[in-house]
């Protein structure tokens, strides 16, 4: 059985708004006893994708058992090896660019391409070697994230791009990373020198960020926004939990979401335990919106950062 974050195979379908959260579990629990039973079996063996936070829920695995399936569970962690590969397969089989795409790699490694079933499949160098596959998109998106001289201190794209689309779990979403390269592909202009300018890569991690947290609040955590619409746009990370608490305080807001989880109890999805300030952001911190430097200061990854509206000194300017 796996375990996936943004990724996740639906329990249920109904869409998620109309869908009942008792409705949910009960589902993806009666799944989960379904692949129990037919462990038994010798010829049916079940692979379920199931999100991280689901199998946190006690409801969803509090049955006979359980603990034989959770055993065998494995985390799908996307390595950046991983999506520049999945970047690459997809480019080499466009219809559009495939050809020039192709092309490009043959020039710069020598690649030799295979075409089977009528699909060009990844050579194993641009599959597995992150320098063949950064020798590969440094032509396409340059060396530095800026220009001059200075440039380089920025970073490289190659790396820029999935650190800066990191949440505070050290995951990527492929659908984060998809979103930020098209998006950067859209934003770059027809005449600029390379396929993917600098200023639109961090443009498309905006929109990336924006994406994630549209999806974060509205299919999962709706509480989520109660107690981060305080923090936008009055703080910058790295910060102290004291100045988090200090805004919470003067809006209200553990006392608002309080009140929020005991009027919609059925449509919150694994609210935090309790509304304690430490619980709250135990809970974030959990979720990968948060991260504790030295068990003190706390950071939050840019791909929520920027749609959150939090400022952070030299960082990619947030959405207003």
């Amino acid at each position: 059985m796996c375990a996936r974050g943004a990724n996740a195979w639906n329990a249920c379908c109904l869409p998620r708004a109309e869908r009942p959260r008792g409705a949910g579990l009960s589902l993806a629990k009666g799944l989960l006893q379904v692949a129990l039973e037919l462990r038994s079996t010798r010829r049916i063996r079940f692979k379920l994708f199931m999100r991280p936070d689901m199998l946190q829920d006690k409801e969803i695995t509090q049955f006979p058992d359980a603990s034989k399936l959770l055993a065998r569970k494995t985390a799908l962690v996307w390595r950046r090896v991983d999506l520049y590969a999945l970047l690459f397969q997809c480019l080499a089989n466009s219809p559009n660019g495939g050809e020039a795409f192709r092309a490009l790699c043959q020039e710069e490694l020598g690649c030799a391409w295979r075409q089977t079933n009528g699909t060009w499949q990844l050579p194993a160098v641009l599959r597995s070697e992150e320098k063949q596959q950064e020798q590969v998109f440094a032509r396409m998106a340059g060396t530095a994230m800026a220009s001059g001289p200075s440039g380089y201190k920025r970073g490289k794209p190659y790396t820029w791009l999935v650190n800066h689309l990191q949440d505070g779990l050290d995951q990527v979403s492929p659908r984060s990373f998809s979103e930020a390269l098209r998006h950067a592909a859209e934003e770059t202009s027809e005449g600029a020198a390379l396929v993917l300018d600098y200023k639109a890569i961090q443009a498309g991690v905006r929109e990336a960020s924006k994406i994630r947290v549209d999806e974060l609040i509205r299919e999962d955590y709706p509480w989520v926004e109660l107690v981060m619409h305080p923090l936008r746009g009055k703080l910058t990370v790295p910060c102290t939990a004291q100045d988090i608490e200090r805004l919470w305080d003067e809006d209200q807001t553990l006392s608002g979401l309080q009140m929020h989880l005991k009027a919609i109890p059925a449509k919150v999805k694994l609210p935090p335990p309790s509304v304690e300030p430490d619980a709250v952001l135990s809970e974030l911190e959990s979720l990968g919106l948060l991260q504790r430097m030295g068990g003190q200061r706390i950071q939050m990854p840019d791909v929520y950062r920027l749609a959150f509206g939090l400022g952070r000194r030299g960082g990619v300017k947030p959405l207003k």
